[in-house]
């Protein structure tokens, strides 16, 4: 059974069925008007690595291109300036992105059930994050791309060394890895090397062995954007190896490893490449709220189906009405069906009349 109610009330759009229409008197709807997005970046973005006060803890002034290649003192602070620079762009870009998904319409010409209208906000939340951070990394290996494609010079002498002497020469430089394999800068701006901490006041162009001491996960190579994207953060969820590096610079500041989170997405071990690939997110807060689209849909009537519910009793009754409505007929048509059978038997029995002449 087909019923229409006008002017339904929220506790009546909340109790329909699955069978019922009611077209929205508003069918475009901004995402932002029932759906809220927070991003949790990772915690490396809140630390004070991050900080102005770590990088110039961290900031050799005009020695940075006395100390050898590879030596984390010559490009740490501008590793961890790009750092936070990947936070800072990843911030504005989630943000400007989250602002377009608000003002973005949403079209529903019925009210959509609460399960239906879960379904397809999840399915476009989730599609909006899959695709945020592929764009993201297209944007950085464009950049990347154009450092590289000008053959632009670090200022650190990181891929290129100019030497000091009376006759100045430009030499590419050159890092080897675990392996030993050399890496030409000028052949391959992707060179990476473990970074060291040398004793050697050196700028030389080659990867000196000598006199070092390694800290896990910090990476040296041709440009510091690069070498920080291919580096860890292992050391600096451990105190003890955080207070070492720190013990290399002439600063008085102290700082606080961050702690180990284990439901993070990023173990201590994930390079900050596969951070930042990820636009530094940990986890999104998402909140939706169906009473929100459901006041803004406002439908102004609504039909369904009423389902009747048939008793034992119902049916008896309906067979007497039934019964009593027959009895009622047969007593209006028998006597008109038996006059009428009683014309025709005496129709039959009289004999024809003749005519005759005189």
């Amino acid at each position: 059974m087909v019923e229409k109610r006008d002017n339904p009330t929220k506790e009546e759009l909340d109790s329909f069925l699955v069978n019922t229409e009611c077209p929205c008197s508003r069918i475009s709807l901004s995402y932002g008007e029932f759906i809220s997005l927070k991003p949790n970046l990772h915690q490396i973005c809140e630390s004070d690595f991050v900080s102005d006060r770590w990088t110039k803890a961290i900031y050799s002034d005009s020695n940075v291109t006395y100390f050898n290649l590879n030596d984390f003192r010559t490009f740490g602070s501008a590793q961890f300036q790009a750092l936070a620079g990947f936070c800072n762009q990843s911030g504005s870009y989630l943000q400007q992105n989250m602002d377009s998904l608000k003002k973005t319409m949403f079209i529903s010409q019925e009210l959509l059930t609460k399960s239906r209208f879960q379904e397809e906000i999840n399915s476009t939340v989730t599609q909006f994050q899959q695709t945020l951070p592929r764009a993201f990394t297209v944007q950085l290996e464009l950049i990347l791309q154009v450092i590289t494609g000008n053959r632009l010079i670090s200022g650190l002498q990181t891929n290129i060394i100019i030497s000091s002497d009376h006759h100045p020469e430009v030499a590419p430089a050159e890092y080897m890895d675990r392996n030993k394999a050399s890496c030409n800068c000028i052949l391959d701006h992707q060179c990476i090397s473990d970074a060291i901490f040398s004793g050697i006041f050196n700028a030389s162009t080659r990867y000196n062995s000598s006199n070092e001491t390694r800290l896990p996960g910090l990476k040296s190579g041709c440009l510091p954007v690069t070498s920080i994207l291919a580096s860890t953060l292992q050391c600096f969820y451990n105190q003890r190896c955080l207070n070492k590096l720190v013990s290399f610079f002439p600063t008085k500041e102290n700082f606080s490893a961050m702690a180990i989170n284990n439901v993070s997405r990023f173990g201590p071990r994930a390079t900050v490449k596969s951070i930042v690939d990820n636009l530094m997110v940990e986890d999104w807060l998402m909140n939706m709220s169906y009473e929100k689209y459901r006041d803004n849909c406002a439908p102004l009537s609504c039909t369904y189906l009423k389902e009747m519910s048939i008793t034992l009793m119902d049916v008896v009754v309906k067979l007497i009405g039934l019964l009593s409505g027959l009895i009622s007929a047969l007593r209006l048509m028998i006597p008109i069906i038996v006059r009428f059978i009683i014309k025709k038997i005496n129709n039959v029995r009289s004999p024809p009349s003749t005519l005759t002449r005189k």
